[in-house]
């Protein structure tokens, strides 16, 4: 499993559903438009299906379709700044000592605005 899948099912665990939506909201509703628009994927060959679906919920209530995709069912396409800036987000909402030591590591940098 990824580091960014592991680090979402952190961020279930510990938040879980509603909270984890509620924190998604957040943070992507404060978003900055992206300046190129590379598109990530995110699918449940990497992360589970509830994660997804909350990510699609969240996507739903903020209106954030990327232009010209049509959703699918096992995907949920965003922009690639976005993805990182809730992965960064996470990361630093997170209590430490349940990340892992990368995890810590890129919280530190996200920390020092490196």
């Amino acid at each position: 499993m990824s580091q960014e899948a592991l680090l979402w099912e952190m961020a279930l665990e510990h938040f879980g559903s509603d909270g984890l939506l509620q924190v998604v909201v957040e943070m992507w509703g404060s978003a900055a438009a992206p300046s190129r628009s590379v598109v990530e994927h995110m699918s449940t060959d990497r992360m589970s299906q509830e994660v997804l679906n909350i990510l699609k919920i969240a996507q739903e209530i903020l209106d954030t379709f990327v232009s010209d995709r049509r959703p699918i069912h096992d995907k949920v396409t965003l922009y690639a700044r976005h993805a990182s800036d809730l992965a960064d987000g996470l990361i630093t909402r997170l209590p430490k000592e349940k990340l892992s030591r990368a995890l810590r590591g890129s919280r530190i940098e996200i920390e020092l605005g490196m």
